[in-house]
């Protein structure tokens, strides 16, 4: 078999009506035209900057947290460690708390959740002054949106304006601010407010080590740095409260017992110094037992006062061994660099100006490059 064997088959693929791409015709039409590439390329670099100047420029933290997990010892050390180099994490099978870390997500999305965060104190920089302000004024007065929104949205408010000539305004959704928030009823307004946290705030949970990264944008690096640490409170709050409930519940229960027995033994007490002196010197036998009795008696009652009060200090220290522990690994700092990037708009939008104005050339004058061929 010769070596040129192959050449030769590719020799008859040509012969039989096998033809090659030629690029030439199409290079050279884009080389007769490139004061027209950089005129459509600088006009969609343009656009780009416009684009750039026209978005407000947003600011990204993210923080990470480490969630104390509650289990208890029920595999064997060896069982837990094979199942650790297999990539399945065995604490899931040992929890004995429903409040898991893969849950923690959904309670920062949940509405009531948002809502918390509404009181919180911001300071907005204006051009004049700064502003002493909360979240939600923050969001609903201080927070620009481009050109195009507002033009998007007229069509949107001629259509509500002519509604409202027909429909009768409900003075509810006419309510500002949130002074009296209704969780189970929200405003127009609050409701925007909510869905915009919801835009920004983002959390997820890698499953193996259930660590927290939780990401915050804002147009203000400041408040989203002091947003996710107030996130980060919020969900330790919340995780705090619902692991100790019961054990706050305990401790309620013994302190209302704890006065029980604390007075019942200040009575008994009381009751024996009363009968211990008025009968002092008085050698009959009916004397000495009733004495020996209200004796007993109060001896009882300290025993269960004291008990109690070992009780409702066990409770209490119950509470902080179950509170759990956030460990904040990495806090939201304020971040120095926005988005978007005037400079990569522009050559995005050059690139994309160029790209356009190629294919517009290409197919619009394949006629003449088939008949060139």
């Amino acid at each position: 078999m010769s070596k040129y064997q192959d050449f030769d088959e590719f020799d008859d693929f040509d012969e039989m009506g096998g033809s090659s791409v030629d690029f030439k015709p199409y290079i050279d039409l884009l080389l007769k035209n490139w004061k027209k590439l950089l005129v459509w390329a600088f006009c969609g670099a343009l656009f780009g900057i416009m684009i750039g100047f026209s978005t407000p420029k947003t600011y990204t933290t993210k923080a990470v947290v480490a969630p104390e997990i509650a289990t208890r010892s029920t595999l064997g050390n060896g069982l837990s460690s094979l199942a650790s180099l297999a990539g399945v994490n065995m604490n899931t099978m040992a929890l004995t708390d429903a409040m898991h870390p893969d849950l923690y997500p959904e309670i920062i999305k949940s509405t009531n959740f948002k809502i918390a965060l509404f009181d919180m104190p911001v300071t907005v920089e204006t051009k004049d002054s700064l502003v002493h302000t909360d979240l939600y004024d923050y969001m609903v007065n201080y927070c620009k949106a481009p050109w195009w929104g507002y033009v998007f949205g007229l069509p949107r408010m001629a259509i509500e304006g002519v509604k409202s000539i027909f429909v009768k305004k409900d003075e509810f959704d006419d309510a500002e601010g949130h002074a009296s928030l209704d969780s189970l009823r929200l405003t127009k307004q609050q409701e925007m407010v909510v869905k915009a946290l919801s835009k920004n705030i983002t959390a997820s949970v890698e499953k193996r080590t259930y660590v927290l990264s939780l990401k915050v944008t804002m147009q203000d690096p400041k408040i989203a740095a002091q947003l996710a640490n107030e996130i980060i409170k919020k969900l330790q709050d919340f995780v705090v409260s619902y692991r100790t409930e019961k054990a706050r519940e305990t401790v309620d229960y013994y302190e209302l017992i704890y006065e029980e027995t604390r007075n019942e033994y200040l009575a008994a007490q009381k009751a024996y110094a009363y009968y211990s002196d008025a009968n002092l010197g008085v050698a009959n036998n009916r004397a000495k037992v009733q004495l020996q009795q209200l004796q007993n008696e109060a001896q009882l009652r300290y025993q269960m006062y004291n008990q109690t009060a070992q009780n409702l200090l066990a409770a209490r220290a119950k509470v902080q061994q179950e509170a759990p522990v956030l460990v904040v690994i990495q806090p939201g700092i304020a971040p120095h660099v926005g988005k978007p990037s005037k400079v990569k708009l522009a050559i995005l939008w050059f690139m994309l100006g160029a790209a356009a104005c190629c294919a517009w050339l290409l197919i619009k004058r394949k006629d003449k490059i088939e008949n060139v061929d």
